[in-house]
């Protein structure tokens, strides 16, 4: 059972990054720049090999891709999610910031700000309610 379920973890991160790099690939094309599509599109089916056979093997990283994980393993990808969420609240923030400073609207970068805003708090009431 165990094996079951490490090839499925395995392919479900190779199609989350094939899919992902679909998407990518052709709103690139749609926006006029073919050969970046192309490029994407390979990088991503590059990306998506590598985590493939990156998750089949040994090591902390191949557990947290693969079902094999550990509580300790749990808990590094956790803290790596917890550092990856405040770096980017901070990129958002300074982006708000630059932009209302050059333009009076913080743009793209405001609309970053509000949904990690709502999604934080919706977060924390949610897990204040779990026994």
């Amino acid at each position: 059972m165990s094996g079951m379920r490490s090839r499925t973890r395995r392919g479900a991160t190779s199609i989350t990054l094939l899919v992902g790099g679909a998407v990518l690939a052709t709103a690139t094309g749609i926006g006029g720049s073919p050969a970046w599509a192309i490029g994407t599109a390979v990088a991503f089916i590059a990306l998506a090999a590598g985590a493939f056979v990156w998750a089949g093997g040994s090591g902390d990283t191949a557990a947290i891709l693969g079902a094999d994980r550990d509580e300790r393993q749990r808990g590094l990808d956790r803290d790596a999610t917890a550092v990856t969420g405040v770096v980017m609240v901070i990129a958002a923030l300074a982006g708000a910031v630059i932009s209302i400073g050059r333009t009076g609207n913080p743009g793209g970068y405001g609309v970053l700000c509000l949904v990690g805003g709502v999604a934080y708090a919706g977060t924390l009431a949610v897990l204040r309610m779990r026994p």
